[in-house]
């Protein structure tokens, strides 16, 4: 599901640290953004249905949410039109798309944190204590 030419290639151009740390960001306003986009549903407020489409739609495939990217246009598309019937199914298919590509990504995420911190371990006391 995940788009890993797209990484690849934020992670070269930004580097690894500035990824880790954006990668968070993007997941905590993703969250947050499919809570937004759901209340927006339930209050029928589809311009703000749309709006939150549209920036998830970006965000998601910057970071290489192929699925997550194409739902969110579909969704905005349909709250632009105002067809509550096309935002009814689309919604639930997003939110579904949206938490399993990110929960790949988390993962991708943490592999990635692991791998790095095992390259770069910390110094304990007793590294500290034999190099005194």
């Amino acid at each position: 599901m995940l788009d890993r030419a797209v990484i690849a290639q934020l992670i070269s151009d930004i580097g690894d640290d500035a990824f880790i740390r954006l990668s968070r960001q993007f997941l905590d306003e993703t969250r947050q953004r499919i809570g937004a986009m759901t209340d927006a549903w339930k209050a029928a407020d589809w311009r703000e249905l749309g709006r939150h489409s549209h920036s998830l739609k970006s965000t998601a495939q910057s970071f290489g949410l192929p699925e997550t990217g194409l739902q969110a246009r579909d969704l905005q598309v349909a709250a632009d039109r105002g067809d509550a019937e096309a935002i009814d199914a689309l919604l639930p298919r997003l939110i579904e798309t949206t938490t399993a590509e990110c929960g790949l990504f988390e993962q991708l995420c943490r592999d990635m944190q692991a791998k790095r911190q095992s390259a770069n371990p910390t110094p304990g006391a007793c590294d500290k204590a034999s190099r005194d």
